[in-house]
């Protein structure tokens, strides 16, 4: 019961305050952090100033591959035609725009001065720019993932504005534009440009995505980044963090709710949970290319020495390879196999603890040894210790309390859930 009231919004329940107040302090925290950080210096937001881009870049790449993940699953339903995955578009859709708005706003605090970015990046644009290219087509992507997810809550905000009265009906008409039509015909020309904004959302999703690799994989002066591996490696993990996100998401909505998951969205979850597992066991394969090839290679075997062997091997091998890859395409295939839901959720949440970390490990990893060193020496001998500082650690859980909060306030406001005939 107490968790039925977190995402029912029954403000009468200790289980919602304690929810609510838990993220609206992480977001406290958050807040506290960044002002601090436009009060003295972004300084105080890196574990060293030889290493720029950390914790707020790495949580950036983890959410907007992560939205990308989403659009690539969302888009087998409405767009490619698979009607079983039309049951999870509307949450799939939800989850893709917030996880890559707040992927934005991770990377907007790490700039310092965004609006600087949104001036110049329009009236001085420069074409030959991976970074100008990632962010044009990424600001295209959350235009369009915003429009497939209005076409198809549209018919739902109208149920809700017509069932209304007051300042919410207002509200929810001025979210469907006044357009409360809820007729077969209406639902038929929404679904048509839900396919439209669908097929844009996903050409300009996956062209950010590869864009967001070719910035690392175009990098010469970094060698474990430098070659064909990320961008290419960017496009596949997007697709197992998006079923692991929607996984998860998923049965703890219905969990908390204490409501019972419909045996046809079960049937797709173990389907989900299977293909993750797929997925993940290539991945594996992915992983060990690039660590064999970068041992082979002299100008990147020291960085990939650092995973195996070094700062970060515990990291690696720990959460990368068996909380990250190992043990959930074990505990999916089984929670598969024996219709266990508990084990699909762990197994879920396993995978996006990986990943985050892997993200952490890709990015600090490949600049610890620079081309060329102006000191003469890397950042292996100069920087102490490449755990993330207590400021930073504090914006990231506020991004996270933030994107946990508008969450679950899409789940008691807006049209979400699945639609069972």
């Amino acid at each position: 019961m107490m968790g039925n009231a977190i995402l029912t919004g029954n403000t009468k329940s200790p289980a919602y305050y304690i929810w609510i107040s838990s993220l609206i302090a992480l977001m406290v925290l958050g807040g506290y952090a960044h002002f601090m950080s436009l009060l003295t210096s972004q300084e105080i937001l890196e574990f060293s100033i030889r290493i720029p881009w950390a914790l707020m870049v790495s949580n950036y790449v983890f959410l907007v591959v992560s939205g990308s993940g989403l659009c690539i699953v969302s888009s087998l339903g409405h767009v490619f035609g698979m009607k079983r995955y039309e049951l999870i578009s509307k949450r799939c859709v939800f989850l893709a725009f917030i996880t890559i708005l707040f992927g934005m706003f991770s990377i907007a605090i790490h700039l310092g001065h965004p609006e600087r970015a949104l001036v110049y990046n329009i009236i001085t644009p420069n074409f030959r720019s991976a970074i100008w290219w990632m962010g044009a087509l990424y600001s295209f992507y959350v235009l369009f993932i915003a429009v497939e997810y209005w076409f198809l809550a549209r018919v739902g905000l109208a149920n809700k504005a017509n069932g209304s009265m007051g300042l919410k009906r207002k509200i929810y008409c001025l979210m469907v534009v006044k357009k409360t039509d809820e007729s077969q015909e209406s639902q038929k020309n929404d679904h048509k440009w839900a396919r439209f904004a669908g097929i844009f959302a996903l050409f300009f999703g996956l062209s950010a995505l590869s864009t967001l690799g070719a910035v690392f994989g175009h990098t010469e002066a970094r060698a474990f980044w430098y070659g064909p591996y990320y961008p290419v490696y960017f496009l596949f993990s997007a697709a197992f963090c998006g079923y692991a996100w929607l996984i998860s998401a998923t049965i703890i909505t219905y969990q908390v709710k204490g409501k019972e998951i419909p045996e046809k969205l079960k049937k797709l979850l173990f389907e989900m949970g299977k293909i993750c597992a797929l997925l993940l066991s290539i991945g594996l394969l992915f992983i060990a290319y690039h660590v064999g090839s970068g041992l082979l290679n002299p100008a990147s075997s020291q960085s990939v020495m650092l995973l195996l062997n070094g700062p970060f091997s515990q990291s690696f091998w720990l959460f990368e390879i068996t909380i990250g890859s190992v043990l959930p395409i074990i505990f999916l295939l089984y929670s598969a196999n024996k219709k266990n839901i508990s084990g699909l959720l762990t197994a879920s949440i396993m995978v996006l603890v990986g990943v985050f970390v892997m993200r952490f490990d890709f990015l600090v990893v490949g600049e610890i040894y620079p081309m060329f060193s102006p000191m003469g020496k890397d950042a292996l001998v100069l920087v102490p210790s490449f755990f993330p500082v207590l400021m930073e650690i504090f914006v990231i859980a506020g991004i996270f309390g933030l994107l946990f909060f508008t969450y679950t306030l899409g789940v008691q406001f807006l049209p979400i859930e699945e639609e069972l005939p």
